[in-house]
């Protein structure tokens, strides 16, 4: 596949926020499961602390949620980071557009693709909290770097807005879905699960959401599309391929079985392609043309 004039051996990446902000680990991952590409989680120029544990529950099954707060070492780790059997993606973040430029060009020594967090629900002023000045960002972003800026959106009634005013701005592409805002409540002291209240839910729970906005982007403006959201089997990679994403990122699957899946979906995805007599290019957008 080809996204953002970089190759990539199959659709399977790792999704921001899954592998911990430790090069050691990133390597290491990178070496022993040969994803096509690993997405840092998301960096802001100076630290954020976690929010306080738990940060994250399961609540049903392939079902998550977390509020981690985008919790991070700063952006200077990803000097330290060097891949050599996969690509890197750099998620960034910030709460005004001179900290998110300043993070992407630090960023931009090492990362194949820039992705900008205009999304996370989980720490106020950061995330969606900046989406509404996206054009802006996106703008001023591309004035000061070259790799190729990816904007990653969250599963909203105006999320083809966003993605519009990210691509009218310069995006390359756009990376769909992040997490949907919700509520778990203790029944046994009634208050909230999570310490933050609100979390981010991911998995199984919101993959026909991911699909159906990626399908409508791709009708809509048919850029570069990185699909995330609730994928656990080579069937899900199908399906985000055929309505318009090219590459597939893999997270809350991840922890639900470990990294052993990537080498899992990859095999069940090539020996359907194999039994088919099918291409990846054959599937790609497919399912937005019918």
């Amino acid at each position: 596949m080809r996204i953002a004039n970089l190759d990539f051996k199959d659709p399977l990446t790792i999704a921001s926020g899954i592998i911990p902000d430790i090069p050691e680990v990133m390597m290491r991952i990178c070496e022993n499961y040969e994803p096509s590409a690993i997405t840092t989680k998301t960096l802001t120029l100076t630290p954020l602390e976690p929010h306080k544990p738990p940060t994250v529950i399961k609540f049903h099954d392939g079902c998550y949620m977390n509020a981690i707060g985008l919790g991070n070492p700063g952006i200077g780790i990803v000097e330290k980071i060097n891949l050599k059997k996969c690509r890197l993606f750099v998620s960034i973040g910030g709460n005004d557009v001179k900290q998110i430029v300043n993070s992407a060009e630090i960023a931009e020594n090492k990362a194949d693709i820039i992705e900008i967090n205009a999304s996370s629900p989980n720490r106020k002023g950061y995330g969606e909290s900046i989406s509404s000045i996206v054009h802006e960002i996106v703008k001023e972003v591309k004035s000061h770097v070259k790799k190729p800026v990816f904007v990653k959106i969250g599963p909203w009634d105006n999320a083809l807005e966003i993605a519009g005013k990210a691509l009218e701005a310069g995006a390359d592409g756009i990376t769909a879905v992040n997490t949907l805002k919700g509520l778990m409540i203790d029944t046994e002291e009634f208050k909230p699960v999570l310490s933050y209240g609100t979390g981010g839910i991911s998995g199984k729970c919101i993959y026909p959401l991911a699909l159906r906005i990626i399908k409508d982007l791709y009708r809509e403006y048919e850029p570069d599309i990185i699909g995330i959201g609730g994928v656990f089997s080579f069937r899900e990679v199908l399906g985000m391929l055929s309505v318009g994403a090219k590459l597939v990122g893999l997270g809350s699957v991840i922890l639900d079985k470990g990294f052993d899946v990537i080498g899992e979906i990859r095999k069940d995805l090539m020996n359907y392609l194999n039994e088919k007599g099918l291409k990846l290019e054959d599937i790609f957008a497919i399912a937005v043309k019918k």
